[in-house]
């Protein structure tokens, strides 16, 4: 018998012997299980093949989830809608805007979009963490701006003729006592990044919002922004972490940026 024979005949003398010794340890860990599983309430299902268990708990674990019927008729059809902070705010044809606080289902607001209802057929809506800015954009470019109480949104005349895809909310301005939302980045549709900042201001019956817009990065490859967020580090807060998706890409962006010490109408770019 040559060497080479020798050795094959030893390889498989050696995994028989390895298949009978798995087998006799699958074996009694599975008998083990099942026990253990009876005891405690489950059905245990051994396979003689591989010594794997299966198990069926009587009882089901209870769902993340659930869907209830609620008592409320939407007067028109939904194009979108956006939930935070307990707060659910739906657009609806006719150009019009409820808002609800879900746990005062009863008290809905209703708002009016200064647009021609038969243009209004889709559109972006997004809610800040505190659910009291809306902002919302067309694919024609016209977006809107809405605050808590507000009988109108008002239009946004800065970013004209460009469609808000993403936007990333500043996570140090959610405290309910600031009106403003703080410095926020918005992409749209051309791939390109904006800094803003949206506030009511004073003059409630003023028709539209004059809000500071300025575009402080552009990707290389021209394409919609799909999602935008932005993050600061644990260990400092001054340094930024920004992540930019689109529809073939991801980028990261870090960087110095502070947020916390920006005055209210400071016309600097704190991103660029």
């Amino acid at each position: 018998m040559s060497l080479l024979e020798d050795y094959a005949e030893y390889e498989s003398t050696a995994r028989r012997h390895s298949g009978d010794m798995a087998g006799a340890v699958s074996s009694s860990y599975a008998s083990t299980r099942k026990g253990e599983l009876a005891a405690s309430g489950a059905n245990a299902l051994t396979s003689d093949v591989d010594g794997y268990i299966a198990t069926t708990l009587e009882t089901e674990d209870a769902p993340i989830f659930s869907l209830d019927t609620v008592q409320f008729q939407v007067p028109n059809k939904i194009i979108s809608l956006a939930v935070s902070n307990d707060v659910l705010v739906l657009i609806i044809e006719g150009a019009k805007v409820l808002r609800i606080k879900l746990q005062e289902a009863h008290n809905i607001l209703e708002a009016d979009i200064p647009l021609n209802p038969a243009v209004l057929r889709t559109c972006n809506a997004f809610l800040d963490p505190t659910g009291r800015h809306l902002l919302l954009s067309t694919p024609q470019g016209d977006s809107f701006y809405y605050y808590e109480g507000w009988e109108q949104m008002k239009p946004l005349s800065k970013f004209k003729n460009m469609e808000i895809t993403a936007v990333a909310w500043n996570g140090m301005a959610w405290s309910t006592a600031k009106s403003s939302t703080g410095t926020v980045l918005v992409g749209t549709h051309d791939g390109k990044i904006y800094e803003t900042e949206l506030q009511p201001g004073n003059d409630t019956k003023a028709k539209r919002s004059d809000i500071l817009v300025r575009c402080v990065a552009e990707l290389p490859v021209r394409e919609r922004v799909t999602g935008i967020a932005m993050e600061a580090f644990p260990a400092r807060k001054k340094q930024h972490l920004v992540l930019i998706a689109t529809g073939t890409r991801l980028y990261q962006i870090i960087g110095a940026a502070d947020l916390e010490s920006r005055s209210s109408g400071d016309k600097s770019a704190v991103f660029e």
